[in-house]
């Protein structure tokens, strides 16, 4: 298991969450929730991470999910 900050590209299943209730609601308007398989495109190292998850593509800061174990 590893922080979704520091993955590098590829498929994972989001292990657990662990963040603020205003992220986690966030999180899960984008379909980043427990049990559900992401694909990070790319991992910048510089702050941002572009992931594809069942809502779509998107770009999220490493900050936003820092709390987030795959």
């Amino acid at each position: 298991m590893q922080k979704l900050s520091n993955a590098k590209a590829g498929k994972y299943t989001v292990k657990w969450i662990f963040t603020e209730p205003e992220l986690v609601r966030l999180l899960k308007e984008i379909r980043i929730e427990v049990g559900e398989e992401i694909t990070v495109i790319s991992n910048s190292r510089l702050g941002s991470i572009l992931l594809r998850s069942k809502a779509g593509l998107f770009s999220v800061s490493a900050e936003a999910v820092a709390g987030v174990t795959v």
